[in-house]
């Protein structure tokens, strides 16, 4: 009886060289990314504030405005 032989897959190593390049280039993007999104976060929440603010001063000009 003939036994099973595994076959494994070489991978040349020019080959496996690009490979790692990429996965390098491809994490150094993701962590770009990351931090892109944190500091779009930040600057949301710093919009949302003001914008609170410029309602909450709207809120207070209304009732002048109806005294004229």
């Amino acid at each position: 009886m003939p036994k099973n032989k595994k076959v494994r897959v070489t991978i040349p190593p020019v080959v496996d060289a690009v490979v790692r390049r990429v996965n390098a280039r491809l994490s150094r993007m993701e962590d770009l990314l990351l931090e892109m999104r944190a500091e779009q976060d930040v600057k949301l929440k710093k919009i949302n504030k003001l914008q609170e603010q410029v309602d909450e001063l709207m809120e207070s000009r209304a009732p002048s405005r109806v005294r004229r």
